[in-house]
């Protein structure tokens, strides 16, 4: 089997949203690549358009798809790692298999949980934190069992205070997980050493599963410090993009769970390396999460982990739920329903390759050109 073409591009799926606080997808970006046996794999993302046509397509056109790992070590899938996915969409489905079945999983669900950011000002403060609180009490009582938001008020405590009424309504851990993500310098400021060990205490208080990113990425010894100092979990890894990033990490013991992503990482191979990494050093490997079609290739890999406990599915804007935000991409499937949520687990696909299914028609039919 050869490879033939190589070519990304969108698929507008609805007409632009009239409000910026409607966050539904509307659009998809896809790669796609084709080969001489009439099988074609998908990667669920844009790849840029002159690493496609200077780097990739000389390096792979008349290749076999199947040599993903020589692939990786030529360069050819640098910064490409939707390529990387279409490569292994057509192992899977050369083989008749899900691509987690090709990395020794047998998992039919996973547990799941949801990532929550309110629409409007970036650090949540224009919602009261009652109304924050509500909105994940309702998201409960729609089946889902674990929630995660951003830790960006100005006061780092009161992100803290929207789990505290959570759990109070709710009840322990049994009921409901909850965790907080300070996702490093992307607010704008880092926290001082005494901000995250305040957070971090709290969190401890209403029994969190962790704390994320509480520090610039590169500041490790600020990661190890906390970690050593408290009992409740200190998390990051989401935007390593190199295997001896990862490996830093847990050499410098500065993470007590370890994230990398199946995009940012460099593809499924590289992240199902990082976690590999992360078994020999002894600690678990939870992914960080996407939504919408790419949300499959997160699912694949962190099937085949045996430490990730649970998929991230990020992001959620309230009160659209993962249903809603996603419906506009049924136009371009074979069968409708992109993903199948039941008592706090998420089934995993069964179709071949990364497990979507396209009516290639619909595709070109609302294909961008």
């Amino acid at each position: 089997m050869r490879i033939t073409n190589i070519e990304t591009f969108t698929v507008r799926l609805a007409p632009p949203p009239t409000t910026p606080d409607d966050l539904r997808v509307t659009s998809v970006g896809l790669t796609r690549i084709q080969t001489d046996q009439g099988i074609t794999g998908y990667g669920f993302r844009l790849t840029d358009a002159s690493k496609l046509e200077q780097q990739v397509k000389p390096r792979l056109l008349g290749k076999s798809p199947l040599d993903i790992e020589a692939h990786l070590q030529s360069g050819a899938l640098a910064g490409c790692p939707s390529v990387e996915h279409a490569l292994w969409d057509i192992a899977g489905k050369a083989a008749g298999l899900p691509v987690r079945s090709l990395l020794g999983s047998a998992r039919e669900s996973m547990p799941y949980y949801l990532t929550c950011v309110w629409p409007g000002e970036s650090d949540q403060s224009h919602v009261a934190i009652e109304d924050q609180a509500e909105q994940l009490i309702r998201y409960y009582e729609m089946g889902h069992k674990r929630f995660k938001i951003r830790a960006w008020r100005p006061d780092p405590m009161d992100d803290v205070r929207v789990l505290e009424h959570v759990r109070k309504r709710i009840g322990g851990r049994d009921k409901v997980e909850l965790m907080l993500d300070r996702t490093a310098h992307l607010p704008g400021w880092i926290w001082t050493y005494e901000q995250a060990l305040q957070v971090a205490r709290g969190l401890e208080a209403v029994d969190a599963n962790w704390l994320e990113e509480p520090f610039a990425r590169d500041d490790l010894a600020s990661y190890r410090r906390l970690a050593e100092e408290v009992d409740l979990p200190i998390t990051g890894g989401e935007f390593a993009q190199e295997l001896p990033i990862f490996r830093d990490y847990l050499v410098h013991q500065a993470v007590d769970i370890l994230q990398p992503d199946a995009a940012i990482s460099g593809g499924v191979w590289p992240c199902r390396k990082a976690g590999i990494l992360a078994e020999a050093f002894g600690v678990p490997c939870i992914l960080h999460g996407t939504s919408g079609l790419d949300w499959t290739t997160t699912m694949q890999v962190g099937a085949s982990i045996a430490s990730c406990t649970m998929l991230e599915y990020a992001l959620i804007f309230p009160p659209l739920t993962p249903e809603e935000t996603v419906a506009n991409i049924d136009r371009i499937l074979k069968t409708p329903g992109l993903f199948t949520f039941k008592d706090g687990e998420v089934l995993l696909p069964k179709a071949p390759g990364l497990g979507i299914e396209f009516d290639e028609e619909a595709i070109e039919a609302m294909r961008e050109r």
